[in-house]
């Protein structure tokens, strides 16, 4: 390729070419070690593979789904894509099929590459459905013996040539490497900075996915941007096992590896996070709060079970050590005494701490959802710098992130150089700049609800300092983020809980900064008594009816059978009962009866902290679920 970097694809050859044998990727492949692949060779196996695409019939701007969890071969059919010059399009494999159906159709996928036979016979149920797409890519066959590909395609009755493995994709690609390489060269050398490179399906607030269509030219802006706060070099190992489909870890993890060089190393899984971070002892780290909180919590266990003086020096250390780092955000000088203190703090506790954490981890960035502010401070306070950014899909991911040293705890940091910042007069944060979306792909009617006179509305309410850092202080939209950074979209969950249950009138999902949703459920008192007595049950009030046993287990299986489709993060692990309805006197609906969720959060915050409460949850006789009256 020639040193023309002006789109991702010209950029990812350039730094093959630059970083030739190093290491560019380390991933396993079923129980296998470790096993490394240079630059060079993941260059030819993109190109390959990019040759077998074009074969098939993969043209510019076309699109290609990317149905799997995080891995080394995600990125690879990602860059295989995108070296067409096509558009990806990630799909969640946590997806309900009906959004899948959205998603491939809403875009007119061509192309589907999907990780596993398990995923691949999700979606040929809806392949009748599915008029654009040609064919199938499995990038990981025979990690399931039970269900094999050649049974899928004769229980489907599926052409030759509807689904095929990567290997013969690749394999394709290679036979014609000769005929078609100066077909991807020329393809991507044409792209150009304005062209689409991904379109990231993210939920509004109907519950039906928007496309969030992102070009060259705003992932590069992104990137240039971070070289300029958050440097790396091409010694970094950079650890991957956050959603890819997320535009987080997309963003910031495989495109900026990508134009910074590194090795990017692939997790397991999140559940053997701790185990690889052994392995591969990366250097950076991407994470959601709830993951940061779990790192931490399993190292102050350690702290909290420590001998009496060896606590005490623990404790010690770590005073000293966030001290050193609030006047280092202070941008003040240390006093003598503070540095000596420092200096004993670090070789007797803080080093060993980090080797416990990890020995050559020297950078983690928290995003996706708020982070808690004792967590920060404590991995910052241990050595390692540990900065929380803030940004949505619609701005490419990050739109500001915390600066080191002058890390403000409680804001997530001014905005990055290329982007513009205002706030309404409502208070909520509007963005422009060369990483903001220009609009939902085929959905005009969001777009410009999205927009105002070129500025987007983040749906943030927001506090800018003097020094520009934004403190997020509430959520204008009813959209929930949970612990892991997804964003819900409660209606439609609301809606599914009430069909076809005349007895239940209201819910109210919460789950904002949380693990799982919990519910609020109100009864239609004439309703729920009539029911009772069909089932011959024998209740006298609705207060008593609420609290039982029998209606709460009835409820139980009806929820879950209503949102068995829906993706586990969207599925109400604990509900309450409320045996009166909520009410306009109370404030918790408006005069059309829309209902007001902050009121009905601020009115139950008790019976919704208790739904949380670990404790609680251990005493309530029925797993999961609490029902009480007001």
């Amino acid at each position: 390729m020639q040193n023309n970097p002006q789109n991702l694809s010209t950029i990812f050859f350039n730094r093959v070419g630059e970083m030739r044998e190093f290491p560019a990727l380390q991933f396993k492949v079923g129980k296998s070690p470790y096993q490394s692949m240079s630059w060079t060779e993941l260059g030819k196996v993109v190109r390959e593979t990019a040759c077998g695409l074009a074969h098939l019939g993969l043209t510019p701007q076309s699109k290609v789904g990317i149905f799997s969890q995080t891995a080394h071969l995600w990125i690879i059919s990602d860059f295989a894509a995108i070296a067409n010059g096509a558009v990806s399009v990630p799909i969640y494999p946590t997806s309900s099929t009906s959004d899948i159906e959205y998603i491939l159709n809403n875009s007119k996928a061509s192309f589907v590459f999907v990780q596993n036979e398990k995923l691949l016979a999700k979606v040929l149920g809806i392949k009748e459905k599915l008029p654009t797409v040609k064919s199938f890519i499995v990038m990981y066959p025979g990690a399931d013996k039970r269900v094999t590909i050649e049974g899928l395609v004769e229980e489907h009755k599926l052409p030759n040539g509807s689904v095929l493995t990567f290997e013969q994709v690749r394999e394709l690609g290679a036979q014609n490497v000769q005929k078609l390489g100066g077909l991807i060269e020329q393809r991507s050398r044409a792209t150009k900075l304005e062209d689409l490179a991904t379109i990231i399906y993210t939920s509004g607030t109907t519950g039906t996915p928007k496309g969030v269509p992102l070009t060259h030219s705003n992932i590069l802006a992104v990137c240039h941007d971070m070289t300029h706060v958050l440097p790396i070099s091409r010694d970094e190992i950079y650890l991957s096992y956050l959603p890819l489909s997320h535009v987080f870890e997309r963003i910031c993890g495989e495109f900026y590896w990508m134009h910074s060089g590194g090795t990017c190393a692939f997790a397991e899984g999140i559940e053997h996070l701790g185990k690889n971070m052994a392995e591969l002892k990366p250097s950076m780290l991407l994470v959601v709060p709830r993951v940061l909180d779990k790192i931490y919590s399993k190292v102050k266990s350690g702290i909290d079970g420590a001998s009496g003086r060896r606590k005490k020096l623990i404790d010690w250390s770590l005073e000293v050590a966030k001290e050193v780092r609030r006047e280092h955000a202070k941008g003040k000088k240390l006093r003598l005494g503070l540095q000596m203190k420092y200096l004993v703090a670090e070789k007797l506790v803080l080093k060993k701490l980090r080797e416990r954490i990890g020995p050559n981890l020297r950078l983690i960035v928290s995003g996706g959802a708020p982070a808690t502010p004792e967590t920060l401070e404590f991995f910052g306070a241990v050595g390692i710098t540990t900065l929380e950014g803030y940004g949505l899909t619609e701005t490419s991911a990050p739109l500001a992130v915390n600066l080191w040293p002058k890390n403000k705890l409680g804001t997530v940091g001014p905005t990055l150089p290329s982007v513009e910042a205002r706030v309404s007069e409502e208070g909520e944060l509007m963005v422009r700049g060369g990483s903001i979306f220009s609009g939902y792909y085929n959905n005009p009617e969001a777009t410009k609800e999205a927009f105002d006179q070129g500025w987007f509305k983040t749906g943030d309410i927001v506090a800018i300092d003097q020094e520009g850092y934004i403190k997020i202080t509430d959520r204008k939209k009813d959209i929930i983020v949970n612990s892991s950074g997804k964003n819900i979209a409660p209606q439609k969950i609301e809606a599914a809980l009430k069909t076809n249950l005349p007895m239940i009138n209201q819910v109210v999902i919460f789950g904002d900064k949380k693990k799982y949703l919990a519910a609020v459920v109100t009864l239609d008192e004439q309703q729920a008594m009539e029911f009772s007595r069909e089932q011959g049950w024998h209740f006298d009030t609705i207060q008593e009816l609420a609290k039982s046993k029998e209606l709460n287990q009835y409820l139980k299986k009806e929820f879950a059978k209503r949102t068995t489709d829906l993706p586990e993060y969207e599925q109400v692990k604990r509900f309450t009962l409320l045996s009166e309805e909520l009410s306009v006197e109370a404030g918790e609906l408006t005069a059309t009866l829309k209902i007001k969720r902050n009121v009905v959060a601020k009115n139950y915050k008790h019976l919704i902290d208790a739904m949380y409460d670990e404790g609680t949850a251990a005493a309530v006789s029925s797993p999961n679920y609490v029902s009480t009256g007001r």
